[in-house]
């Protein structure tokens, strides 16, 4: 997968680890304990105990799922040095083919662990022995992340090794030269304690403590013949993936949700501001349509009275006033009269525009067409007519109505 390139080495692996060596004899079966722990550059032994025939880890390696490494060691262990071409690299298969020709693989756990010169170890045990540790592990439903077998475990040690001649194992005396084993040989006397990079540990720990640190440091010591034992390591290495994938994928969400809320809540302050804007801004732009509306409408009735029109009033009133006979008595005179054929629903009194009504008194027709022909002459008349003429003995209403309308 693309994501296991992005994942790095130390997000793998569990900072803590759980080593358990089992030791067959003719008793049964002793178990030591061994926990580590990474803290930071320093490296810590935070527990260790010894059972027998019965596995019961401690609560806090259960409860905290620590992965487990098994080291299988003691009766049923065959271990053999072999050396190893210097031209090309040699499968397990190959070097089991060469060394244990005999064998029947399908009955038995081998492994091989190199070292860098150009010799080998080869470990072997009945799948028996692998199957009721990994059996007994899993009923306590712990992660088993690897399992190794005999005493070239101690290789996971070779880090850390570089003073040392002999390392005591819980069974063996481990020769080295040049920082390889040289030899496995049988416990030797008055070997009880370890001591490396501070830490002080027995023997019984010694293979515990190298399995833990192969697993804490991801150095891969062995290789495997049994498909069932790399199947192991992959599914803690998967399970590990998965879970740095998922909080990985858990972060990007919460990353993204706390850069939503980032952007909403600033989006809704910027949002509330402009619609306090839009309202103030609505408001005066509601109270300009009034004052528009309004303009508008009066303007409309200025409009129809006349009043905007750059008629001379007083100048046509002179001029109408000129030409008045003396027969005639003007008693009323209107400009832009009212309308008052006007049938619209509107309240608004609406006027004649440029019309004007003359209402007076004359007992004589004839001077009253004269009059007319007269006003007719006038430059800004446009049209003029008699509306009614009718006679009155006592004079009191005028008995002419003449309408003139302006150019």
């Amino acid at each position: 997968m693309i994501f296991d390139k992005l994942i790095p080495k130390q997000f793998l692996v569990k900072q803590e680890v759980c080593a358990v060596e089992a030791l067959f004899d003719e008793a049964g079966i002793t178990y030591h304990i061994t926990l580590l722990k990474n803290k930071g550059k320093n490296l810590e032994l935070i527990y260790k105990q010894t059972t027998k025939d019965k596995l019961d880890l401690p609560k806090k390696i259960i409860k905290s799922k620590l992965p487990v490494v098994v080291i299988i060691n003691g009766k049923g262990v065959v271990t053999k040095k072999i050396g190893l071409s210097n031209e090309a690299h040699q499968s397990i298969d190959n070097l089991i083919e060469q060394n244990l020709p005999t064998v029947n693989k399908n009955e038995l756990n081998i492994q091989v662990f190199r070292q860098s010169d150009h010799t080998a170890f080869l470990s072997l045990c009945r799948k028996e022995q692998v199957d009721s540790v990994v059996s007994d592990l899993k009923v306590q439903k712990v992660d088993v992340a690897n399992v190794l077998i005999g005493a070239p475990a101690i290789l996971g040690l070779q880090p850390l090794w570089s003073s040392f001649n002999c390392l005591p194992t819980s069974l063996h005396s481990v020769e080295l030269n040049n920082g390889a084993i040289e030899s496995i040989q049988s416990l030797k006397p008055n070997e009880d304690k370890l001591k490396l990079e501070g830490i002080e540990f027995e023997k019984e720990n010694s293979l515990g403590f190298a399995a833990g640190l192969s697993y804490l440091m991801q150095n891969k010591i062995n290789e495997n013949s049994n498909a069932a034992i790399d199947d192991l390591e992959l599914k803690h290495s998967e399970k590990n993936k998965f879970k740095v994938l998922t909080l990985f994928c858990v972060a990007i969400a919460f990353i993204i949700a706390i850069t939503n809320v980032v952007f909403y809540t600033s989006y809704f302050e910027e949002n509330s501001k402009l619609e306090t804007e839009l309202s103030v801004y609505q408001g005066k732009n509601d109270e300009i349509n009034k004052l528009l509306s309004d303009y508008k409408s009066k303007k409309d009735l200025i409009e129809g009275a006349g009043v905007l029109n750059r008629n001379k009033l007083s100048e046509y009133a002179d001029k109408i006033g000129a030409t008045i006979p003396e027969e005639v008595v003007l008693s009323q005179l209107y400009f832009n009269p009212k309308n008052e054929n006007d049938e619209s629903d509107d309240s608004l009194t609406t006027f004649e525009n440029k019309h004007l009504v003359i209402k007076g008194n004359c007992n004589k027709s004839l001077i009253v067409n004269e009059w007319l022909n007269i006003l007719k002459m006038q430059k800004f008349v446009k049209e003029v007519s008699l509306e009614k003429f009718s006679y009155n003995k006592e004079k009191i209403l005028p008995n002419f109505e003449i309408r003139l309308i302006t150019n």
